[in-house]
């Protein structure tokens, strides 16, 4: 399996929300942003991350399955 292009595209999305979120910052400046920043944001940027964390982890398991039984045949 290839994660390159899914990773990439999410890693993109990702890089696009937090400039977006950021502008809404600057202009959404009361408590209830306050709350879907530490209620909804914050965990689903962390959800993000650990998700592209794992693909990179996935993607290095796979090439050394791949790698390991190119060799076996």
């Amino acid at each position: 399996m290839k994660f390159g292009a899914n990773r990439s595209q999410l890693y993109d999305a990702q890089k696009t929300a937090h400039a977006q979120w950021s502008i809404v910052c600057d202009l959404w400046t009361d408590i209830a942003r306050q709350e879907f920043d530490e209620q909804t944001w914050q965990p689903l940027d962390r959800q993000v991350s650990d998700v592209l964390r794992a693909i990179d982890q996935l993607s290095v398991v796979f090439s050394q399955v791949r790698s390991e039984c190119e060799f076996q045949s």
